[in-house]
């Protein structure tokens, strides 16, 4: 007994035409920029954080010169 899964069936193949690939006929629609409330986390500037950082590198650079 022989299992198949599937049947190939031919089908008709045009030529590729470049022309036509290359070439758009048309005006492509205008592409809305993704919403914040479509993400699961509303990212925000995280300011706080950032002035530490920066005074901690600030810090860090004065002793690197210093000593």
């Amino acid at each position: 007994m022989k299992a198949t899964l599937y049947t190939e069936t031919e089908q008709a193949v045009e030529p590729i035409d470049e022309h036509k690939l290359a070439v758009a006929t048309e005006k492509p629609n205008k592409v809305e920029p993704p919403r914040q409330s479509y993400y699961l986390v509303d990212y925000k500037t995280l300011v706080k954080p950032t002035l530490i950082a920066l005074a901690i590198l600030a810090v860090w650079v004065v002793l690197t010169v210093v000593l």
